[in-house]
């Protein structure tokens, strides 16, 4: 987004405050500068030079969860999000705790595994403490041993077709098991799999500091390197990827992964789920942000829910509310994303269901995190991990 494209983007807002009607963050505070509306109109006052940058601007701005659920709220046609990023953009400087995540975030790319591997010999020792004191917030155990190890190609002597898998981060590092259940699926389905070691994250977490520069390398890098394989499909277990990657990438690089797609649009038009069946579960489905409202998947994953035996589905009240994730947002406005996310688990434990099924890894952690909290007495699943289940026929 350019700069005219920037002003005229905020000179669309009619101050109508329909965009106040499914943000977590202002529903949680009913604070007008904590709405988009309210962000819109700071960041127009900022342009004006009505408004000087500032550590408390910046904290505003940086409070938006980024849930997409604004945006076609707009009766103007705001881009919302891509304002907000604009916005951080020419904020991140007044923005110190992003500062110190966006270095931490370079030094590791260079060396990533290596930089993970550091990370896990910390959290055996020094999280804990930290994590009761209150200082971060909940992270799972990091796996061993990340999902995307050596570059693998999974050879299936049915070989209907090849598909490839795009991990991010959140599978490789601390759910390399979704991996290896979606591995699993396709095989059995036939196909062959390719799990690349040059992927590298997709941006998403340095764009949302305000580093549009260092995501645009991030995206030129996977762009060059998964455009280049013949395949039928690039999977992605992670909504946010997969949005960041269709919709995101042709806006700050004129290009895109080709053939990238979600999960469960994959599995419903593959015909993935036929005659499965898995022990008695009473389920509800969670909705990630960016699957319904930046993706607009919404119908697919409960589409597979229904379609499994054995599985009693169970929609909640508030279906669409966000958990409060938001991926740095839990950890730079931890109270506030408790909040959100208390208001999603009551939302679950009131459906009487025994399992929450996701479609997302960051609102799998999010979850595990609140459900710690309260003692909230439910399994929390991705949708891969249930499907996988179910070609097992009984609960695993």
């Amino acid at each position: 987004m350019n700069e005219s494209q920037y002003y005229k983007e905020l000179s669309k807002c009619v101050r109508c405050g329909a965009c106040k009607a499914l943000c977590p963050t202002y529903l949680s505070t009913l604070d007008e500068t904590m709405g988009a509306r309210g962000r819109i109109a700071m960041l127009g006052a900022l342009r004006k030079n009505e408004l000087t940058p500032t550590k408390n601007l910046s904290d505003k701005i940086f409070s938006c969860i980024l849930c997409g659920a604004c945006e076609d709220l707009c009766p103007t046609g705001i881009n919302i999000p891509e304002t907000i990023y604009e916005g951080r953009a020419q904020l991140k400087d007044h923005y110190r705790r992003g500062r110190l995540l966006a270095k931490i975030m370079k030094s590791s790319l260079s060396k990533t595994n290596t930089f993970f591997s550091v990370l896990r010999g910390l959290q055996k020792f020094i999280y804990p403490t930290l994590y009761k004191a209150g200082r971060l917030r909940y992270i799972p155990a990091m796996a061993p041993s990340p999902f995307k190890k050596n570059a693998q190609v999974y050879k299936n002597k049915k070989k209907i077709g090849r598909i490839v898998i795009f991990a991010g981060c959140s599978v490789n590092y601390f759910y390399p098991h979704l991996g290896d259940s979606l591995i699993h699926i396709l095989m059995a389905k036939g196909y062959e799999v390719i799990v690349l070691s040059g992927e590298i994250c997709c941006g998403a977490p340095m764009r949302s500091l305000g580093f549009k520069k260092e995501a645009v390398t991030m995206a030129k890098k996977n762009i060059e390197l998964f455009n280049k394989l013949n395949t039928e499909a690039i999977l992605c277990m992670c909504p946010t990827c997969t949005m960041t990657i269709k919709k995101q990438y042709p806006i700050i690089t004129g290009e895109t992964i080709e053939k990238i797609m979600d999960v469960n649009e994959f599995f419903i038009k593959d015909k993935t789920i036929q005659n499965l069946k898995t022990g008695p579960r009473v389920v509800t489905y969670h909705d990630p942000c960016h699957l319904r409202y930046g993706l607009g998947i919404k119908n697919e994953p409960r589409e597979i829910l229904k379609g499994i035996q054995g599985i009693k589905f169970v929609e909640m009240q508030n279906a669409g509310d966000c958990c409060g994730f938001g991926g740095f947002f839990s950890q730079n406005f931890k109270e506030l994303s408790k909040t959100i996310g208390k208001k999603k688990i009551n939302s679950i434990c009131n459906t009487s269901a025994d399992t929450v099924v996701t479609s997302c890894p960051g609102c799998m952690m999010q979850l595990e995190g609140i459900k710690n909290e309260t003692g909230a007495e439910i399994d929390i699943m991705h949708i891969v991990e249930i499907i996988y289940e179910a070609m097992q026929g009984e609960k695993i």
